[in-house]
């Protein structure tokens, strides 16, 4: 009972209670059209705090309850500076209702855009992961090919993807070829230079063991190099995994006829600001749910560490 009442008497309930009565008795100087899914927005982050705090059985960080705090003060801050007070330029700083609402009026839309970019990148990232794992792999382990190939790598690898979309959207036949291309090309290399440098990081006593009990290439590859980089790979994926989506968006931003980068690209042109905060908003709560995703997933599927 002590926890619900110092729950209910916090600063993140007391600021959104600010928020959400001024939302709903405050008559401000600018109209929006409707405010129903910015409260709704409201009661589920508040609801979120309650629920991490009450029923987690680990201790909730201080960091989260920080964030549900400075959340609440820009909502707060956004919505005395335009729905309230109408002090900022209407064009570019839309009211926080507006934005809320715009995921009610586009949510086709944006669910179609999602699933075309999340399409793209899971198979250009999937290329890219097994190529630049598996050449990585062969070449990491062949003194004369590591030589060879690791400087070229090095050369390639720092130019950003974005430099050579363009050409690529000129010469494929449509869009989603060349996007997919820009990501796996634009990762690969990183991959596989990663792959090459597990491998010389290894134990050399896991190498020498392996060849006294004189295993063969494909034994010494995929059973003993392989599983030991394995929680090196997993690891690394969630990082790729936000690289690739930006190097996505901004892709959809050049040349797309669909995707979260076409999406704002398209109405930054129309002037529709409120669209296009709405359009950033949900690409960051995309990147941040696939993250929470894939933080599960490389909790499960890592069960052992390099020695």
């Amino acid at each position: 009972m002590n926890r619900i009442v110092k729950l209910l008497l916090s600063v993140p309930t007391v600021l959104f209670l600010a928020n959400l009565l001024i939302t709903i008795l405050v008559e401000g100087k600018r109209e929006v059209e409707s405010n129903t899914v910015y409260i709704a927005v409201l009661v589920g982050i508040w609801l979120l705090y309650i629920g991490r705090n009450l029923y987690t059985k680990n201790i909730v960080k201080k960091s989260f309850n920080d964030i549900i705090t400075v959340i609440y003060i820009v909502f707060l801050a956004i919505e005395l500076s335009t729905r309230v007070f109408d002090s900022l330029n209407k064009t570019l700083f839309p009211a926080m209702e507006d934005v809320a609402f715009i995921f009610a009026k586009d949510y086709q839309m944006m669910l179609l855009n999602i699933l075309s970019s999340l399409e793209i990148l899971v198979i250009g990232y999937g290329i890219a992961l097994v190529l630049g794992n598996f050449l990585g792999l062969i070449i990491g382990y062949n003194d004369r090919l590591r030589e060879l190939f690791f400087p070229i790598a090095k050369v390639v690898s720092p130019i950003p993807p974005m430099v050579y979309t363009p050409y690529l959207i000129a010469i494929l036949p449509n869009f989603n070829m060349a996007s997919i291309s820009v990501i796996a090309f634009g990762l690969f290399w990183p991959i596989f230079m990663n792959m090459i440098i597990r491998i010389e990081g290894m134990e050399k006593r896991i190498l020498d063991s392996a060849r006294t009990l004189n295993v063969d290439t494909s034994t010494m590859l995929f059973k003993i190099i392989l599983p030991y980089s394995l929680p090196g790979i997993i690891k690394s994926i969630r990082v790729q995994f936000s690289v690739t989506f930006m190097i996505l968006v901004m892709a959809e931003m050049i040349g797309a006829k669909s995707g979260l980068g076409f999406y704002v690209k398209k109405f930054s042109d129309y002037i529709d600001f409120t669209r296009v905060f709405a359009g950033i908003i949900l690409i960051g709560f995309v990147i941040a749910v696939a993250n929470s995703f894939l933080q599960k997933l490389e909790n499960r599927l890592i069960k052992w560490k390099p020695v």
